[in-house]
């Protein structure tokens, strides 16, 4: 945990601080986030739904990631835009804003708390950065249209 958001262990190290982040991966070789890959796939579609909050997508950078964090109403739905749009769910939200919760769908398919019947939040990722069990389920009963 981080302040107010969850401090995601597979976090791109690109991002901005807070709590809307893009994940990544190691990968064989250099890069200059010290051997980590963006799970984007340069698609440019959560880029243009935030232009101003991820990160140019160019031959010098092919990594998506927060350059900063949204601060008004319509930047956060932006970033949400660009979370829901994210075809790999690599675009995350580690907060605890309800309000940002339930624009995401109250899903651990995006977020990594989960808002349950009694109104608490739930954390979805363990600290290794899989889903916890509970959540895996969530997010697999959504895609195969069960309840």
């Amino acid at each position: 945990m981080h302040g107010d958001y969850f401090e995601h262990p597979l976090r791109f190290p690109g991002n901005v601080a807070g709590p809307f982040y893009t994940t990544g991966h190691k990968c064989v070789g250099a890069t200059k986030y010290g051997g980590m890959m963006a799970d984007c796939l340069q698609c440019e579609a959560p880029e243009a739904e935030a232009p101003d909050l991820l990160a140019v997508l160019s031959k010098e950078n092919l990594d998506t990631y927060f350059v900063r964090q949204p601060e008004t109403a319509d930047e956060v739905e932006r970033a949400c835009m660009a979370a829901r749009v994210c075809c790999t769910g690599a675009i995350r939200y580690g907060g605890k804003d309800k309000t940002i919760i339930n624009k995401l769908g109250n899903s651990p398919e995006y977020c990594d708390y989960f808002i349950d019947a009694d109104g608490k939040l739930r954390r979805t990722v363990g600290d290794d950065g899989d889903l916890l069990p509970f959540a895996h389920d969530m997010v697999e009963n959504c895609r195969n249209g069960l309840p």
